[in-house]
């Protein structure tokens, strides 16, 4: 998940990539631009749009396997039902 340091005193944004890289570029940032103080503002933040898991965007397979399997116990049950009922 791609992660970017904000500098909101110097408008200044990291390139994208991992939360250590991130971290790493704002140490650097306070180093050389603000005499290693830590400036207002300064933030850490996931990329907007990306997701914890790359996978994370699409559908559990698990959840669908649930379903599918409660929706033929639902079918199964109204079969036995009506054919009880004749």
């Amino acid at each position: 998940m791609p992660y970017v340091y904000r500098c909101r005193q110097c408008r200044a944004t990291s390139t994208p990539g991992t939360r250590h890289q991130a971290e790493d570029a704002r140490q650097e940032h306070r180093d050389n631009e603000h005499g290693g103080l830590a400036p207002d503002g300064e933030r850490i933040e996931r990329v907007p749009g990306s997701t914890r898991h790359p996978d994370g965007r699409y559908v559990n397979t698990g959840a669908v396997l649930v379903l599918l399997m409660l929706l033929l116990v639902a079918e199964c049950t109204a079969r036995i039902t009506s054919v009880a009922g004749r």
